[in-house]
């Protein structure tokens, strides 16, 4: 009987450490799956899942734009891109407002994963031509991505009461008065300074450099401080766009704080503004006309997965048929262009070298400034 009782008191013994070592193996089996999916979910990861198609497995992408204006081109292109693409990734993307600089140094220091991408325009590489960027920051150093839209209503503008409705009779104004001066607010080393440039030129080619001379440039920043520029007094010209601007054009607008359009840069006019190309103007360069289309585009860390790079590039192509993200576009007078990564790699470095020639010859906004 005791032997019995003493054979039944080690099977319960032995039961009961068996049940502590499974519930302990569990625990920390768990606590591993639980550490596993939070390493993933704060790094993030690029995979292929499939062998053949790429999927991205990142909760979060950041997309760091260019400029520090929630209310200028680049933001709105980059949220309404955002928000489809987002959906086509199953994934979040964040646009993150952050300028220029910062947005190169943030892809600079990013993980490969293409958890941190960059959206913005052709200053982008305008930048470094200029000076204004540094030379690690050229197009060579990343991995570009598709372009996905133009904002065809890239524009300079002016106070609504000025002596003058276009850029070309900005300059024929000057000329026909030789003691007044124009001031022109633009961004140093971007679209603003290239279309400036453009105009520039041509002036100096028609009217020669009495004129020329008494053309200043007041160099700011985003296009509030464009705006604000021309409501102060500081500038006659801004540089802005028909989406960011048309507001202050409309009917029953404050006269101190309505402008009106002198004319855009794109090879076409915007369907439904009566506003003039450069084109139409006048204005050329070296006997061509003068067209500049702003255009907007993706770039990556120079190294980043590759299945990411074919996933954004994938989901891109399905986003730019979506008819409601043409229509998103559409409503601040954008419009789709879309060319793949590998296509977009030549155009850009193409369309670099095309404009090259008038860095070259512009004049240095330090000596014209105000």
């Amino acid at each position: 009987m005791k032997k019995k009782l003493w054979m039944l008191l080690v099977v319960a013994v032995l039961g009961a450490l068996l049940a502590a070592c499974n519930s302990e193996t569990e625990d920390v089996s768990e606590g591993g799956q639980e550490a596993d999916q939070e390493a993933e979910e704060v790094s993030g990861d690029a995979e292929n899942t499939s062998g053949e198609e790429a999927s991205v497995d990142l909760n979060r992408i950041r997309v760091v734009i260019g400029s520090s204006s929630t209310g200028g081109d680049t933001y709105q292109n980059a949220d309404a891109v955002s928000r489809y693409t987002e959906e086509a990734l199953d994934t979040n993307m964040k646009v993150d407002a952050v300028g220029a600089l910062r947005a190169f140094d943030e892809l600079g220091k990013a993980n490969d994963d293409g958890s941190t991408i960059m959206f913005f325009h052709d200053m982008a590489y305008l930048g470094v031509e200029y000076g204004s960027f540094d030379q690690d920051d050229e197009l060579e150093n990343w991995r570009i991505g598709p372009v996905v839209a133009t904002n065809p209503g890239n524009a300079f503008l002016t106070s609504a009461d000025a002596p003058y409705d276009t850029m070309a009779e900005s300059a024929e104004w000057l000329e026909e008065n030789p003691d007044e001066t124009i001031t022109v607010a633009l961004e140093s080393g971007g679209v603003s300074e290239i279309v400036f440039d453009g105009y520039y030129l041509w002036v100096e080619e028609e009217y020669g450099t009495d004129v020329t001379d008494r053309i200043h440039a007041y160099v700011t920043g985003s296009q509030e401080d464009k705006n604000q520029a021309l409501w102060d007094g500081n500038t006659d010209i801004i540089h802005g766009s028909i989406g960011a601007n048309k507001q202050y054009t409309e009917d029953g607008v404050e006269d101190k704080i309505k402008m009106k359009f002198l004319g855009i840069t794109a090879g076409e006019r915007v369907e439904g503004f009566d506003v003039p190309t450069f084109a139409e103007q006048g204005i050329t360069v070296d006997g061509e006309e003068f067209v500049f289309d702003k255009e907007f585009f993706f770039l990556m860390p120079k190294n980043v997965d590759e299945n990411f790079a074919t996933a954004l590039n994938d989901a891109i192509a399905d986003v730019v048929k979506n008819p409601d993200y043409e229509e998103d576009l559409n409503t601040n007078t954008y419009i789709v262009n879309h060319k793949p990564a590998d296509e977009a790699e030549e155009y850009l470095l193409d369309k670099r070298e095309k404009f090259r020639s008038i860095i070259e010859r512009a004049p240095d906004l330090d000596e014209i400034a105000k």
